[in-house]
């Protein structure tokens, strides 16, 4: 852009073409980046050609591209020419407040308050809404200011609250919505992970050069044509040596660990020694590792194939024919990192495992990050009970070992039970079961506990990062289980009054006005007359959880996000200021308290209409859009 750098916060934009006046830019040596690619420059550059304009056509640190003027552009303009008033000036900003947390693409939630000094760092969770699935996302504005419209709180039938300005979109079925456009018992689209809060890692080292040289020894035994040179030259040049719990590629090793612990696999050929690692899955989820590894800067292949299967149990035998998906990394330089973080090599049946020491030290979202993935392998789906489907069963993680290593898995799974317990997740047991007639084989469980409480934490906190399908089972399953949660706490909250009435000796007949949808009158005479062995169940017209699944992810596929009901809303009384982010992608949506909800930034709305019917009705259709719409400024034409 030719831009002359006058001091550390001001930027000149050279008088050039139909300029009339130069153009000065208030940004830092780092924030001037962003606004060239935002080509809010060239935006500077225009207002400077209008007529009438005085000194210098100005840009506040905050601008970006506006309608034609500039989002935080200033000019000043002599009467006797007229005045320019641009679309940008005084419109609404949709902003939340400061507390409201929004989801990192690693699992951890911050405030958006939080966001000031990092935003253009990190990578928050949006949504693809074309193939209804959870991305990430860079941001490209964070916005800050005292609201000049009314402010929100909103509340939904599961529990869910934000604090927002009144224009603020949510996602509702008709599509992103300002909030004050949003009725009582409409339905808003929630992201029920919420995972956990973000801690600063320790800046200890987890793999230096020198454990690459140990691991290298153990596995290629020769240094043959510099090879070990070459694998560290690799891992320094891709910022993965030495490796910290804060390194900025760290948490992708973690997830890749996780799931290596489960459906992965790493080997070294014989001949050439050279490391291989291969991950089993879903195609579409095998696509998620992959992005993950070319993050981490290397290639990866994923391969298709159908295999024919022989698995014999206790019982009998089973023959079966299945589509394999594998993902293939070939680089030795990977796979001696990981084996040097304690990712398992070789055949993880017959061999011996460790659990990785440093994740115990491990700040909780990144001991979440290896769980996550660990489960996405080896826990069973979100599922409820065959003759009961409101009730859920006991989450379980399989692993099988030989009868040799039976100890050595049951250690395993010991650590992992120590690593819920951090996320006040239940577990029960560890059982050993033989499935074969000759006993050398054998799968060891650990089986968790299914209190409505665990199973919100499990599938709330921790989740399935690299399983699409558990993943929206288990936001689903968090939904489902607070409402039924809410439901209980209501029938024992009407089941006290009842029996705090019966004590003051007032009559059954007198507390009708408690009934309800979800309490009846058999209701108030059992807590009345019976003595109740067991806490209030709920009601038999509650949903079953095939009925909530079909009910609540209409239109929403898998990706995760469930309709919720607004119950509250309510206008506050908000001297603050609130927030806001504009975000890379192009559907320009985030997560905040759960609420999938639109960002700062102009959008676009696409008709069915074809040029053939609108063309009647071009005139007025372009005068109203003009009427309607802020448009841009020029240097020549009618204005």
């Amino acid at each position: 852009m030719n831009l002359k750098k006058l001091d550390d916060y001001r930027y000149e934009v050279p008088q050039t073409g139909k300029m009339r006046v130069h153009g000065i830019v208030y940004a830092t040596e780092h924030t001037i980046k962003k606004v060239i690619e935002d080509k809010a420059v060239e935006q500077v550059q225009n207002v400077a050609t209008l007529p009438g304009i005085e000194k210098v056509s100005l840009a506040m640190p905050d601008v970006h591209w506006g309608y034609g003027f500039p989002i935080g552009g200033v000019a000043a303009f002599r009467i006797s020419d007229g005045v320019i008033s641009p679309g940008g000036i005084g419109y609404d900003i949709n902003c939340l407040s400061g507390d409201t947390e929004v989801l990192h693409r690693f699992g951890f939630k911050l405030k958006i308050k939080d966001f000031e000094s990092l935003w253009d760092k990190e990578k928050i969770v949006s949504f693809d809404f074309n193939k209804e699935k959870a991305i990430s996302t860079e941001i490209l504005r964070f916005i800050k200011f005292k609201p000049k419209n009314d402010v929100y709180e909103i509340e939904t039938e599961s529990g869910y609250r934000i604090i927002a300005t009144e224009d603020h979109p949510f996602y509702t079925k008709d599509g992103m919505k300002e909030l004050r456009k949003i009725n009582l018992n409409e339905e808003v689209a929630v992201y029920p992970f919420e995972g956990v809060e973000y801690e600063k890692p320790p800046m200890e080292n987890i793999v230096s050069e020198v454990d690459i040289k140990k691991e290298f020894l153990k596995y290629k035994k020769e240094n043959k044509g510099n090879a070990l040179k070459q694998i560290l030259n690799e891992l320094y040049s891709k910022n993965l040596l030495p490796l910290r719990y804060d390194s900025e590629k760290f948490p992708l090793i973690i997830k890749l660990i996780g799931y290596i612990f489960g459906d992965g696999n790493i080997h070294f050929v014989k001949n050439s020694s050279k490391g291989i690692i291969s991950f089993w899955g879903k195609e579409e989820d095998l696509k998620n590792v992959k992005l993950d590894i070319e993050e981490l800067g290397f290639s990866a292949r994923i391969y298709v194939r159908d295999r024919q299967h022989k698995v014999k149990t206790y019982y009998k035998e089973y023959e079966f024919k299945t589509k394999e998906n594998v993902l293939i990394v070939s680089s030795s330089s990977l796979a001696l990192l990981l084996t040097s973080c304690g990712a398992p090599c070789g055949n993880k049946t017959k061999n011996k495992f460790y659990f990785p020491k440093w994740l115990f030290k491990a700040p909780l979202w990144q001991k979440r990050l290896f769980l996550s993935t660990y489960f996405s392998a080896e826990m069973s789906k979100p599922d409820v009970l065959t003759n009961n489907r409101k009730t859920f069963y006991c989450p379980v993680i399989s692993i099988n070992k030989t009868k040799s290593c039976v100890n050595n898995g049951i250690k395993f799974l010991k650590n992992i039970s120590k690593l819920l317990n951090e996320f006040k997740v239940k577990t029960q047991k560890i059982s050993v079961d033989y499935y074969s007639n000759n006993k050398k084989n054998c799968r060891i469980k650990l089986i968790l506990s299914n209190e409505t409480e665990s199973l919100i934490n499990l599938y709330s906190k921790i989740g399935f990062d690299y399983n699409t399908f558990r993943q929206c089972l288990s936001n689903l399953a968090v939904v489902y289980l607070k409402l039924k949660q809410k439901l209980i706490k209501e029938r024992q909250f009407v089941e006290q009054i009842i029996l705090d009435a019966k004590n003051e000796k007032i009559k059954l007949a007198d507390l009708k006005y408690l009934m309800n949808e979800n309490i009846n009158f058999r209701f108030l005479e059992r807590s009345y007359y019976e003595e109740r062995k067991t806490t209030p169940r709920i009601t038999k017209n509650f949903l079953t959880f095939d009925e909530f699944i079909r009910e609540k992810t209409s239109g929403l596929g898998m990706s995760g996000m469930v309709w919720d009901k607004i119950i509250r809303i309510k206008k506050l009384n908000f001297d603050d200021f609130v927030y806001d982010f504009t975000v890379e992608w192009r559907h320009h949506n985030f997560v905040a308290n759960n609420f999938v909800v639109s960002n700062c930034g102009v959008r676009l709305l696409r008709t069915n209409l074809t040029k053939e019917e609108i063309k009647p009705h071009l005139e007025k259709l372009i005068y109203a859009l003009f009427h309607n719409i802020p448009s841009g400024v020029g240097s020549t034409g009618k204005l």
